[in-house]
């Protein structure tokens, strides 16, 4: 994978550097997007700003609380939104030890991205003796139970009753969107993230769908609100004060979360079958 923006790599990766210990940083994907920005007082002044998000894995040799999330928000800061990044952080020390099944990620990443930054004395140094493979009937199993626990909390959240629920009822969906993400980002990538904010299983998947920016697009401020609402994360009813919100907004999350779930199977129903039919045939 060659990128185009080795400039807007080379600002992130002294972002990364001063940031966080580095061993390593690898560019497995980008997005660009061009916006055209109209002057209607000067047409000359009009212009075309563009954009560009990055997918970096980094391999660091410290744990910082909640790093990924800061780095990711100085990066847009400090480039005023030109370049934004997904940043999977993890330490090189840990990745050796994981079984061929979780290896995968990182051998596809490591052999096939574009390297952007190794540490001269201290580069990640991950061998691989082998090509690391998956077995279908663990990616089944690992989708069966992030399926179960989906499918739970969207029927009981359903049956939920009563005034002033709707905190309770949107950390449920919040439980179940998680639980969606986490099995497509197995059974498509065959990465299961240290992070989980919705935010960025967002960003994950639409590494291979944009089911989530459709269903649940970030675009208006009604999408946002929206969006802001299905953050609710359950570990934050520790000290709600549980007050009836829109009932409106609620349901209308209700439905677009068991949309996503709808969409979510078939999805990997039909990626299954593809990696099983690929297993049977080697």
């Amino acid at each position: 994978m060659k990128a185009i923006d080795n400039t807007g790599l080379q600002i992130l990766s002294n972002i990364i550097i001063e940031s966080i210990s580095t061993s390593g940083i690898y560019c497995f994907g980008e997005k660009k997007r061009i916006q055209a920005v109209q002057n209607p007082f000067q047409e000359s002044a009009s212009k075309q700003e563009e954009h560009t998000h990055f997918y970096l894995l980094v391999f660091t040799n410290e744990n910082k609380t909640n790093a990924a999330a800061d780095i990711s928000d100085i990066i847009k800061t400090k480039t005023e939104g030109r370049f934004t990044v997904t940043l999977l952080l993890h330490k090189a020390t840990s990745v050796r030890y994981l079984t061929p099944h979780k290896l995968y990620f990182f051998y596809e990443v490591l052999t096939k991205s574009q390297t952007v930054f190794e540490h001269v004395n201290v580069p990640p140094n991950i061998a691989f003796e082998e090509v690391p493979k998956r077995k279908a009937a663990y990616i089944r199993s690992y989708w069966k139970n992030r399926n179960s626990v989906a499918k739970s909390f969207l029927e009981s959240e359903n049956q939920i009753e009563g005034f002033d629920t709707e905190l309770i009822q949107e950390s449920m969906l919040n439980i179940a969107v998680e639980q969606i993400c986490l099995g497509l980002i197995d059974v498509f990538l065959g990465y299961q993230p240290n992070h989980f904010s919705l935010a960025f299983l967002f960003d994950i998947c639409e590494i291979f769908t944009s089911l989530t920016s459709e269903i649940f697009p970030r675009t208006t401020e009604e999408d946002k609100k929206l969006f802001d609402l299905l953050k609710m994360h359950p570990s934050s009813l520790r000290w709600a004060n549980l007050k009836t919100s829109s009932f409106l907004n609620t349901e209308l999350l209700e439905k677009r979360c068991n949309l996503f779930y709808e969409r979510a199977c078939e999805l990997v129903e039909s990626e299954l079958e593809r990696l099983e039919n690929m297993e049977l045939k080697n």
